[in-house]
């Protein structure tokens, strides 16, 4: 069967797993994950019945792949193009962008659990009907977010402070090169994605609502790592812009 991509079109983790399935040529379908309702669906495909489960989630004929990292890898293994685990550095890379995306996502959210405007636009429109109540209901599901990645285990200043240290390491590891390695790999596609909570990439790629874009992304930072920022948009001009085999059941 042709791959399928369980994912969240504004997720900075699912755009990691579209990229290295694009990077390498794979077909795939993409399917829209409704977080809360089809939690349990999940749950059955990958026999998982306790503990969180989340998506990126990419369904192939040799089971169920969970992680964007697991994609990732399965991807280099299928697919053709360039090599995105060169080496073991790569999984070091993969592993500081999760911690920069984690403490992105826990600054972020509190950010929009103030904003009203962002509220109303990760609301279903079948909720937004009720008005304060349906906003009342994402607002919840948008804590328990929070709290089920961890948001709530150390202070919003703990997580800036750690976000900015996975930034200073980029930094010093690109050193004005193209690439974090001799070559364009996953670490790349990885260490990109923690930029969407600096300044949010083209739409195009992560599907955020105007008032989401201005509480995932920080001015302040954005100055500060302008130039991180430049190489990001940069990665995606040369490496992505020419990538776009899935094909959208549910964007």
């Amino acid at each position: 069967m042709t791959p399928v991509l369980l994912q969240l079109p504004y997720s900075p983790w699912s755009e990691r797993a579209r990229w290295a399935l694009d990077a390498k040529g794979i077909e795939y379908t993409q399917r829209r994950y409704q977080p809360l309702l089809g939690e349990p669906e999940l749950r059955r495909r990958l026999r998982r019945w306790r503990g969180p489960v989340s998506v990126p989630v990419l369904l192939t004929d040799e089971g169920a792949l969970a992680d964007s990292v697991e994609i990732a890898r399965w991807a280099d293994a299928h697919g053709s193009g360039p090599t995105l685990f060169p080496s073991d550095e790569v999984v070091r890379w993969a592993s500081r962008s999760q911690d920069g995306l984690a403490a992105g996502r826990a600054v972020s959210l509190t950010r929009v659990l103030a904003m009203p405007d962002a509220l109303d636009e990760l609301t279903p429109p079948w909720a937004r009907k009720l008005g304060a109540v349906g906003r009342a209901v994402t607002k919840a599901g948008v804590a328990r977010t929070r709290r089920k990645y961890g948001g709530s285990a150390q202070t919003d200043a703990e997580h800036q402070a750690n976000l900015e240290a996975v930034l200073d390491e980029l930094r010093a590891a690109l050193k004005g090169r193209a690439t974090i390695l001799d070559a364009f790999s996953f670490a790349d596609i990885a260490m990109a994605q923690v930029l969407c909570f600096v300044a949010v990439p083209d739409r195009r790629w992560v599907k955020l609502g105007k008032a989401n874009a201005a509480a995932f992304g920080d001015p302040e930072l954005a100055k500060r790592y302008a130039d991180l920022v430049g190489w990001r948009d940069a990665l995606y001009a040369r490496y992505r812009e020419r990538e776009a085999t899935a094909t959208n059941v549910a964007s």
